[in-house]
């Protein structure tokens, strides 16, 4: 796993699983979270984490259908404008993968098993789907999954996925709420008529001086 954002000449921040496969999983997934914003995202009117949505799918699609008889390293790699993940691969042709024909294949059946017995994947091929529409939420783009001896998948970013803003030291909770409100989301929130409290609500705000404030910055 490698952050490499600031210092592209190396990284910023780098760490090693060798561990069991649900380990990994877990492993990879508090790496993606530590170093990508979870941009307020609405799937219609319900708050979700777009970003751990698709951190599942290519973290679980990396460990699931790897060639554990190669030595080549898997890897999950944060960048600017960009997620990459890597690992070897038994390909079933060769080139980038198209939503519309693309034909789901196991490459590791009982692994891929387990993965949804314990609820760390869906059925065969949705993998593929909830990166496109979750891609699409979190950060405007598309994935690239790219078949060959080495399997990739780039999931593209928006600046602020890995931006760092405001101050340093953890913010509470609601404050994180606070900065995430956009007002997109707010007009999406207020198709059905709302009032001034339920809108003060949803933004996470206490009182009316600071409900005005937060609009008039949104706006």
């Amino acid at each position: 796993m490698i952050f490499r954002v600031f210092n592209v000449d190396r990284y910023d921040d780098r760490d090693v699983a060798i561990t069991n496969l649900i380990e990994s999983y877990d492993r990879l997934m508090e790496f993606g979270k530590k170093h990508l914003n979870d941009v307020f995202t609405l799937d219609g009117v319900q708050r979700i984490s777009a970003r751990d949505k698709i951190l599942r799918e290519i973290i679980s699609n990396l460990l699931m259908h790897r060639d554990f008889s190669s030595g080549y390293v898997s890897k999950l790699v944060i960048e600017r404008d960009k997620i990459t993940t890597e690992n070897a691969n038994l390909a079933h042709g060769h080139g980038n993968l198209n939503l519309k024909t693309f034909k789901p294949f196991a490459k590791n059946p009982p692994i891929a098993k387990v993965f949804r017995e314990i609820g760390l994947a869906d059925e065969l091929g949705s993998g593929m789907r909830n990166s496109y529409k979750y891609t699409k939420m979190y950060s405007g783009g598309e994935p690239v999954f790219t078949e060959a001896d080495v399997f990739t998948t780039v999931i593209p970013l928006s600046e602020t996925a890995t931006a760092t803003v405001g101050p340093t030291e953890e913010l509470d909770p609601r404050e994180q709420v606070r900065e995430q409100v956009t007002i997109q989301a707010l007009l999406q929130f207020c198709i059905v008529p709302r009032s001034r409290k339920e809108m003060q609500e949803f933004m996470g705000l206490t009182g009316r001086g600071n409900f005005s404030q937060k609009l008039q910055g949104l706006l």
